[in-house]
């Protein structure tokens, strides 16, 4: 009767830590990390040259708060972490009461992101805990591979390839004392699969499973491991052709010349743009180099940003400039091009608003 007591009252005391401190740190989570995957633009500083594309490294950023259930679970499995039982001291000292997953495409890029969290802990508000330095479970070749030796290096059984730091925002809405430390994991796509996988049979390596299981789990972590060099080996060779691209007129447009074609005519974009820039541009007859270069003449892309600027107060992006010059392409008079990109314009323009008020 005692401990249901005391449980209940624990559980009381966590649901107002959760409104009180973790919920606010949720959302600050959300608006510090959302932009890594919805802005186009926020790699651009990490992109070696200016005709290349914008780096697109994020497939999805996921956070979480811990349930109470599991808060209760940690702290009755592990005593000598939480010596005070179920307390609020005890999930205070947690480091993962709120969690951030971020999952990337390719291997090389969990460079990227290790590089923007110590800037952001260089220059920014993001603190990275001195008491639990970064981890990468990785193995040698990799860790060397994608400059990533500075993070303390851990093998694990099950060949699991992930990135794990515990962070703290220095300035947020909560007081400096309540403002808690959380835990990011970084991980490629195919990794998060082997993730969910594992966790949904609910195998643990250092449980007593059988070796025959055991065994298996090591063999298709060593097969998913080689799948995501494959894919790295892909994404690293697209990023060399697109560096190395001669691009002539009868050239069809492709994921290879895209980027430094729009670049030339003074418009970047990044790497997730292009596909719906291609098949855009393909849906209006815009098939060759050339068909491009033929529409985007210096003239009308000044137009279309000083036009887009009245009309919307604010300046167009990269793909909203390429889309309405897309529309361009048939214009037999000064007058008919003036209404084209207006009407198209108006259109993008309500498409953007439709979007951020729904949320999508």
């Amino acid at each position: 009767m005692e401990d249901s007591a005391r449980l209940q009252e624990f559980l009381k005391e966590y649901e107002k830590y959760h409104n009180d401190v973790l919920k606010p740190t949720f959302n600050e989570i959300q608006s510090t990390f959302g932009p890594w995957k919805s802005d186009p633009n926020y790699w651009a500083s990490y992109t070696p040259k200016s005709w290349l594309p914008a780096p697109s490294p994020i497939h999805r950023v996921r956070p979480n708060i811990k349930r109470p259930e599991s808060v209760v679970d940690k702290i009755l499995r592990k005593p000598a972490d939480f010596p005070n039982g179920l307390a609020p001291e005890s999930f205070a000292l947690m480091n993962d009461c709120v969690r951030l997953r971020v999952i990337v495409y390719f291997l090389a890029q969990l460079g990227y992101v290790d590089c923007e969290i110590r800037r952001l802990h260089k220059e920014g508000n993001l603190e990275i805990s001195p008491t639990n330095p970064p981890v990468a479970f990785l193995d040698e070749e990799l860790t060397k591979r994608f400059a990533l030796s500075e993070l303390r290096r851990v093998a694990k059984d099950s060949g699991y390839i992930s990135l794990h730091y515990i962070l703290r925002f220095r300035s947020t809405g909560l007081p400096e004392d309540q403002r808690p430390w959380f835990e990011l994991q970084v991980r490629t796509l195919a990794e998060d699969v082997w993730g969910e996988i594992e966790h949904i049979l609910g195998y643990k390596p250092q449980k007593k499973t059988s070796f025959a299981v055991k065994k298996q789990f090591w063999i298709l972590s060593k097969q998913l491991s080689a799948i995501d060099e494959h894919f790295n080996f892909l994404y690293e060779e697209l990023s060399r052709f697109q560096e190395e691209a001669s691009i002539k007129d009868s050239d069809p447009l492709n994921a290879e010349n895209l980027p430094s074609v729009v670049s030339d005519i003074g418009v970047g974009c990044a790497q997730q743009e292009v596909h719906g820039l291609l098949k855009l541009l393909h849906s209006r007859g815009i098939s060759k180099v050339g068909n491009l270069r033929e529409v985007a003449i210096p003239r009308r892309v000044e137009t279309i940003r000083h036009l887009h600027l009245s009309l919307t107060q604010r300046a167009a992006n990269n793909f909203e400039i390429i889309a309405t010059l897309a529309t361009l392409r048939h214009a037999k008079t000064p007058e008919e091009e003036h209404d084209l990109i207006k009407a198209q314009i108006a259109y993008l323009d309500a498409w953007d608003t439709l979007k951020r008020t729904s949320g999508r």
